[in-house]
């Protein structure tokens, strides 16, 4: 079967042209859409640039627009792809059962070490939790969500559903709702690898971590479905647990202790590492994630307007 990989980012910088020369490298190299803001000048010869201001579920569409494969396959420009990838999907994609393919984002050894940290991080499973399938290749499954940095699907189902959403970021969750909802699976190989360069520890993590929280407590709220998992709501919990310390007293109080105890002890062996700083920053990493996405998932499950609902609403 034909791919068509969609590659949408603002402009093509350093990590975007390494996925289109990944991309290229593949064994039959597919065909690589690139959409950007702005026309891109200079790309490779096989490489079709495609002009779009718009959101990235917007780009992913008016990438898909264009696409001639039968597969469409989407990824991240910060990313690039194993070898196998696009094989692995589309020997799965041979079940008509199966709608969707996705697998683990892994971050590239060779990354700068607050990247690194930062996979490291993510793919803790005191973060990961039930999901960590999506940082390391565990046994292939069916699941119910996927990142659209690793998702490869049916030109047809895509063109039927649409990329397109309402919303800035997490529109593969939607996407991948549409999906389940056509009565189609999403199967989660572990050999459809693709390498995913992380935003480094501390501010560019937690403000992706905000982004995902915020649309992800949103569409609980509002659509339920994959992202009324409990797992999701946990950080929330834990951060309602820290905050209800003023109102302890006595035992309660010694219990507030000893469970904080037991969750610094959690995150700093999750965090072990040979060099005390890398120990100490992925284990306050680890923390400063729960923070983050437990107070970003509430105020989107409490309605608190997205900045795209309140743009569109002026």
């Amino acid at each position: 079967m034909s791919v068509s990989v969609i590659v949408p980012a603002r402009e093509l910088n350093a990590y975007g042209r390494r996925c289109v020369e990944r991309l290229l490298a593949l064994d039959p190299a597919p065909e690589v859409i690139v959409v950007t803001d702005r026309e891109e000048a200079g790309l490779d010869p096989g490489v079709v640039g495609v002009a779009c201001a718009g959101s990235t579920s917007e780009k992913r569409q008016a990438g898909l627009e264009r696409a001639h494969g039968d597969l469409v396959a989407l990824i991240d420009d910060d990313a690039y792809p194993h070898p196998s990838w696009l094989d692995v999907a589309a020997r799965t994609l041979d079940d008509p059962t199966v709608g969707a393919v996705c697998g683990p984002t892994l971050t590239p050894g060779d990354d700068a070490e607050l990247e690194l940290l930062s996979g490291r991080v993510f793919a803790s499973p005191l973060v990961a939790g039930p999901h960590r399938w999506r940082y390391a290749p565990l046994e292939p499954r069916d699941v119910d969500d996927a990142p659209s940095v690793n998702l490869v699907v049916r030109r047809e189902d895509a063109l039927a559903l649409g990329f397109a959403t309402p919303v800035r970021y997490g529109e593969d969750t939607i996407f991948c709702e549409r999906l389940l909802r056509r009565g189609l699976r999403i199967r989660y190989e572990p050999d459809a690898v693709v390498f995913h360069s992380r935003r480094p520890l501390w501010r560019r993590h937690a403000t992706q971590v905000w982004r995902w929280s915020r649309r992800r407590g949103a569409f609980a709220r509002s659509i339920g479905g994959n992202s009324l998992r409990l797992s999701y709501f946990a950080p929330t919990a834990l951060v309602a647990a820290a905050a209800a310390y003023p109102l302890t007293r006595g035992e309660a109080r010694r219990g507030w202790w000893l469970a904080a105890g037991v969750y610094a002890a959690a995150c700093a062996a999750a965090g072990a590492d040979p060099r005390p700083s890398r120990w100490a920053r992925v284990s306050g990493g680890i923390a400063l994630t729960h923070a983050v996405y437990g107070v970003g998932f509430l105020l989107g499950y409490a309605g608190v307007p997205l900045p795209e609902q309140r743009e569109a609403a002026r």
